[in-house]
């Protein structure tokens, strides 16, 4: 099938397809045994690798049918010319004939090249286990992947949607760009026999579009954000040295008895009274009856509970009742799944603003015995990251730190001092310590105590300080009483 016949010229012409376009692709004529036609004259698209004929498809001049050769090799039509001229932009279309109009329209034949087996009817999920793609990656490993420019020239019906959809996840989306046919135009033959060879050539170069890629954005087209809300904790002499916010992550940890649940429950507490909000908390070692409603009473009226009236008490359990949520596991087997199931209620119907889990190790038989403990933990984190975002709400974790040697428990820990994995560190947005420097000294309770600020992710929330407080006995709260110090 070297040469063309008359009868193919012709065919072809009636298609907007000149004899010396055919002749510049290689296209060759003949004929052969054709399925459901017998003995029939066809066109011949031969499929070339390095020079050498590796599969040929026909198509009958009389009826749309086609063959290939058996055993033939699937590959991009025309791709060794493209391979050889090193294209750097190259038309990928649906058949051949389509090719061969953008030819006839002028863009170079090395620039131009077919899928060997038509359009799918529907995308996949997964287009790089389909046989039908192994062309692609064929392809790509020869040199194609070289290519900076991959222009979908695919049908408008629905299979050739598809088709340019599977592309792009193959030869990645970084690279593609499409066209849109317009109105009652299918494909490249059509607009070149209805418009002429000069305005498919300026449609092709006027109406690419690059393939949209969600998630990768100009400064100016993004929305623009709305201010950070940010809650002060209460302690006006910390000036802005540490706040927080919705939509963020906040870890605190400290050694045992070292008063961060009291600290962080007055710090919620205050911050629920200065700016009308709620709070969710899952308390798993600190009862919400009669622990935390008597140092709620005590935050609210600065006297130990018992020297409160019976007035004062129903007045702070009122309030108590209206900004606090308690979430209780009915088997005391609490898992992260039901904390943020209960949390949701409660931010849903009640509009809490704030969820705290205290402590975290309380969760820790939730996790899955064929995982790492860091995997695990860094899989919590994201989860608890998205929750903030999601529902716009503070998340706040408290965390015991790892077990330390006496020498390390007179320390201050750090987040990476925490059980289990570096990403308390690495996610967070603010991290913070509760620290006691001494307990006892010469039989006597010592006071003082101080919040570290280790890590805030955004200058809204502050910055790595130490600030001082001491634990008031007769007034059953935290007062600030050096903001002044220096972070060590």
């Amino acid at each position: 099938m070297a040469t063309l016949s008359d009868n193919t010229v012709r065919w072809a012409e009636a298609r907007g397809i000149s004899r010396s376009t055919l002749e510049r692709a290689g296209v060759a004529s003949g004929t052969t045994g054709m399925p459901g036609l017998g003995q029939a004259e066809v066109i011949a698209f031969p499929y070339w690798r390095n020079g050498k004929a590796i599969n040929v498809k026909y198509r009958a001049l009389s009826d749309k049918a086609f063959k290939q050769c058996e055993g033939g090799e699937l590959r991009f039509w025309n791709l060794d010319a493209v391979l050889k001229a090193k294209s750097e932009r190259v038309y990928v279309t649906e058949g051949e004939m389509d090719a061969l109009a953008l030819m006839e329209a002028g863009v170079p034949s090395q620039e131009v090249v077919s899928v060997p087996n038509g359009a799918p009817q529907q995308a996949v999920d997964d287009p790089e286990a389909q046989d039908r793609y192994r062309y692609v990656d064929a392809g790509l490993e020869e040199g194609f992947g070289r290519t900076k420019q991959f222009v979908l020239v695919t049908d408008s019906d629905p299979p050739g949607q598809a088709l340019r959809q599977d592309l792009v996840r193959l030869l990645g989306p970084a690279r593609c760009f499409f066209v849109e046919w317009p109105q009652g135009v299918k494909d490249a033959n059509e607009f070149l026999l209805k418009h002429g060879a000069a305005d498919l050539r300026m449609f092709l170069e006027e109406d690419q579009r690059e393939w949209p890629v969600t998630g990768l954005y100009g400064l100016l087209d993004l929305p623009e954000p709305p201010p950070m809300e940010i809650w002060k904790p209460g302690f006006p002499e910390w000036e802005s040295k540490l706040a927080f916010a919705p939509a963020t992550v906040s870890v605190v940890t400290g050694h045992p008895g070292h008063g961060k649940t009291s600290l962080m429950m007055q710090i919620w507490y205050q911050i629920c009274r200065d700016y009308g909000i709620k709070a969710v908390v899952a308390s798993f070692e600190t009862r919400a009856k009669p622990h935390h409603r008597r140092n709620i009473r005590q935050f609210m009226y600065g006297r130990q509970d018992h020297s409160l009236n019976d007035e004062e008490r129903a007045h702070a359990d009122r309030w108590n009742h209206e900004h606090f949520r308690w979430i209780v596991h009915p088997n005391r087997k609490p898992s992260l799944r039901f904390v943020l199931d209960m949390a949701e209620v409660a931010i849903v119907r009640e509009g809490a603003r704030i969820l705290q889990i205290d402590p975290w190790n309380k969760l820790e038989g939730d996790r899955p015995g064929d995982m790492r403990e860091t995997d695990w933990i860094g899989q919590c984190l994201d989860e608890l990251m998205d929750f903030a975002r999601d529902f716009n709400v503070h998340v706040q974790v408290v965390a015991h730190p790892a077990k330390m040697d006496a020498r390390s428990r007179g320390q201050r820990p750090a987040l990476e001092d925490i059980a289990g994995s570096k990403h308390w560190d690495n996610k967070t947005d603010l991290g913070l310590c509760v620290y006691r420097p001494k307990v006892f000294e010469k039989g006597e309770r010592k006071t003082e105590a101080e919040i570290v600020v280790l890590k805030s992710r955004f200058d809204e929330l502050g910055h790595p300080c130490r600030l001082a407080l001491d634990y008031s006995i007769a007034e059953g709260r935290f007062k600030a009483i050096d903001y002044k110090m220096a972070y060590e």
